[in-house]
C-alpha cells in the first residue's frame, strides 16, 4: 500500500508565496498531467494494492492538493475521477 503521494504544488491565480511542494505546475493542463503521470506510475505496479494521494486539499504552508484552500476542485471533478479511476 503507497500511503502517501502527490506533492504537486499548484495555484491558478498567483504562486502561493513560502508554499510548498515537490514539484511545480504552471498551468491546469501542466497540473493534470503531472498528477496522472504519478497515478500511471503507481498503477502500473505490481508490488502495489492500492494507493493514497497527499492531499485532497490546499493548506496554509502547501499548495499541493487537488483543491485549493476553499475546497475548489484545482481541475474539473470529472477530470479529477477519470486520473484516479486509471487501471492497468
Amino acid at each position: 500500500m503507497l500511503t502517501e503521494f502527490g506533492g504537486i504544488q499548484f495555484t491558478e491565480n498567483e504562486p502561493a508565496l513560502n508554499a510548498w511542494g515537490y514539484s511545480r505546475a504552471s498551468t491546469a493542463p501542466d497540473f493534470q498531467e503531472r498528477v496522472g503521470a504519478l497515478v500511471d506510475a503507481v498503477v502500473s505496479s505490481d508490488f502495489l494494492a492500492g494507493f493514497c494521494y497527499t492531499q485532497l486539499t490546499d493548506t496554509m504552508q502547501e499548495a499541493n492538493g487537488l483543491c485549493d484552500e476553499n475546497r475548489v476542485p484545482k481541475l474539473p471533478s470529472a477530470d479529477i475521477a477519470q486520473i484516479f479511476r486509471r487501471t492497468k
